[in-house]
């Protein structure tokens, strides 16, 4: 078995399930490209709670955290491609947006995402990746913009 075969194969998985609906997916962790992230998000599960639609981003969904979470960025990208599941934080105070301090957990589920602020596009910190059929998944993620927010459960594979 080749070296990428066997870390491939050990990859650690989480599950993203939307609760209410019983649509799940699994996201494999990139942990050679965002190994802190991973690590501090691993540590956390399982996370439930609440997820919104991005308002400027396109399709992407978002878990606000309950308190702050500062992992430092890595494996950084503006440019999200569908599948792409990220963290992304910012100090509160730094921006006329955002007065309080903000950590959460992204994803994108179509071509047009852009990760995006009202001040325009931001960097966040591509961690995981879904894997498999995600088409139902991605449904209830569109429905999010029509009938809102969602419960979500993150837990480990």
């Amino acid at each position: 078995m080749s070296k990428r075969a066997r870390r491939a194969a050990k990859a650690r998985r989480m599950v993203m399930t939307f609760v209410n609906e019983g649509v799940s997916v699994e996201a494999e962790l990139l942990e050679d490209r965002a190994p802190r992230t991973c690590r501090t998000i691993w540590n956390l599960l399982p996370l439930e709670g609440e997820v919104v639609h991005a308002v400027y981003s396109g399709s992407e969904v978002v878990y606000k955290f309950p308190k702050m979470i500062s992992i430092p960025p890595e494996n950084v990208t503006s440019r999200a491609l569908p599948g792409d599941v990220a963290y992304f934080s910012i100090q509160g105070g730094t921006s006329y947006f955002y007065p309080e301090s903000l950590a959460e957990i992204c994803w994108f589920y179509d071509r047009d995402a852009r990760p995006s602020s009202p001040e325009g596009p931001v960097q966040v910190s591509v961690f995981a990746r879904i894997v498999g059929d995600a088409t139902e998944f991605y449904r209830v993620c569109k429905r999010i913009r029509r009938e809102g927010y969602k419960i979500i459960r993150f837990s480990r594979a």
